[in-house]
């Protein structure tokens, strides 16, 4: 058994649910089944101050009972609103994002951030037990914090970040001495202090704020500090396909020196699906589309397409911006916003098809969602999904209406075919994307010639001095 401190914006702060957010949390599935013992890094905020103050207000509680702390603390990682835009166009999102950080620049958090950043605050380490028993209901989308054994706060952490990479600061500080593995689930800037035998792990889903030109120069420069800032700590690098490790090396050949490895994201297979009944009349065929709003997932040309086939739906699932108030939107073409995990499964289970229509991704998290229940898929020829699908999805040219409309009528066509061919390869599927084997890839031992040397174990830890002491 190990233990694991869990650094992760998709958990450790209200966030938007997204690609992150699931790999980490089938993760942390795994890692729990196998029996780590895992602590979470959890940013406060004033909000968590008012929810913590006003949970201390409650007679009924002692003043010092940590059920008040949890119940804070759940309650602040809840507080999304999973339908608002995860991104604004021009002036308004400039003026939103700038809103955001003066507020949490003024805020006391962010100044014991920069404190200890500087050295001149102790990193305190304050722990909260996760004793859930005392919580009647856990929602779902939060059913993966049970599973840490502890909250570790940490005053500001993932929002003063972004300003030390912005204004040139010093990153903030985490002890993670007496942790054998330090999980940085995706590029995060931040100097980590470790023990020398402590192996920090980041995992690295995509460089699409690097290559994706639709992407501001602010995100552009906020990546690159993170993940600058975490590869230089990194005792590995994990990979979530093939295709993202092949172009990490090919455009920062550099680090080629640092043990890579591919952990695909993973979701839960059942040997046997559930078989939905067979109803009294056959259904009206439906297709799912799940997105976010982001050009590069290319919803607007499949609703074009969906004109075009009259005979079938298209729902949308995530937020999709201004496309769901088009004044010519097609009948046949609904838009769902976010919707709950078993929302989304049942979804997916009984529609005719998932479309993939993306132009760029690090892996795909949809399609394996839609094997495991069954469900064919239709998705852009792209080299990711070639990796992810293989030979069991039907691929279009995703920049042809016409094209797309050819793929929904073949799979219409081939029901049963697509359906057959995807239970044969169940057992397969559950092996290679079941959640059950993920931890396992993840620490498994390298072989001792790819092992890091311990020159480089030592350069690792002597890192963090370096990186608390200047900025980049």
């Amino acid at each position: 058994m190990k233990k694991i401190l869990v650094v992760s914006e998709a958990l450790g702060e209200p966030n938007h649910k997204r690609g992150i957010f699931h790999f980490t949390r089938e993760l942390i599935r795994s890692l729990a089944a196998e029996g780590h013992a895992l602590t979470l890094v959890v940013e406060t905020t004033r909000r968590y101050r008012k929810l913590r103050r006003r949970q201390h207000k409650t007679p009924l509680l002692p003043r010092d009972s940590r059920l008040i702390e949890l119940l804070a603390l759940y309650r602040f990682l809840d507080q999304t609103d999973m339908n608002s835009p995860v991104m604004r166009g021009g002036l308004r999102r400039t003026a939103d994002w700038f809103r955001h950080k003066l507020n949490a620049a003024t805020s006391l958090e962010f100044i014991i951030a920069f404190l200890r950043s500087l050295g001149l605050l102790p990193s305190a380490v304050k722990l909260i037990e996760n004793r859930t028993a005392g919580l009647e209901y856990i929602p779902t989308d939060l059913r993966h914090l049970e599973l840490f054994g502890d909250f570790r706060l940490e005053p500001g952490f993932y929002s003063y970040q972004d300003t030390s990479a912005l204004t040139r600061l010093p990153p903030p500080r985490i002890d993670a001495r007496g942790y054998d593995v330090i999980l940085v689930d995706t590029p995060t800037r931040v100097a980590i202090r470790r023990d020398l035998g402590a192996k920090v792990i980041c995992v690295i889903h995509d460089l699409l704020p690097i290559t994706d030109l639709k992407l501001d120069d602010i995100a552009t420069r906020l990546f690159l500090s993170r993940l600058f800032t975490s590869v230089r700590q990194a005792d590995e690098l994990a990979f979530v396909s093939n295709y993202s490790m092949n172009r990490f090396r090919a455009l920062l050949p550099q680090y080629a020196q640092i043990p890579a490895r591919v952990v695909y994201p993973r979701t839960r297979f059942d040997l046997k699906p559930a078989v939905a009944p067979t109803p009294a009349a056959p259904p009206r065929p439906s297709f799912v589309v799940i997105v976010s709003n982001e050009p590069r997932k290319n919803l607007a040309i499949v609703i074009r397409a969906f004109r075009k086939l009259p005979q079938a739906d298209l729902v949308v699932i995530g937020h999709a911006g201004g496309m769901s108030k088009m004044a010519d939107l097609p009948k046949n073409v609904r838009f769902s916003g976010y919707v709950e995990e078993h929302e989304k499964a049942a979804l997916l289970a009984s529609a005719h098809g998932l479309i993939m229509p993306s132009l760029a991704e690090g892996f795909g998290v949809p399609i394996i969602e839609a094997f495991a229940a069954n469900t064919p898929v239709l998705c852009s020829d792209i080299a990711v999904f070639r990796e992810v699908a293989g030979e069991l999805a039907d691929y279009f040219d995703p920049f042809s209406t016409d094209a797309i409309c050819a793929s929904v009528r073949r799979v219409l066509a081939q029901q049963d075919d697509w359906r057959a061919r995807i239970r044969a390869c169940r057992p397969k599927l559950a092996a290679r994307f079941g959640h059950e084997s993920q931890a396992r890839d993840l620490l498994a031992p390298r072989a001792a010639a790819e092992s890091p040397t311990s020159s480089r174990a030592a350069a690792a830890v002597s890192a963090f001095d370096s990186l608390a002491a200047q900025s980049m």
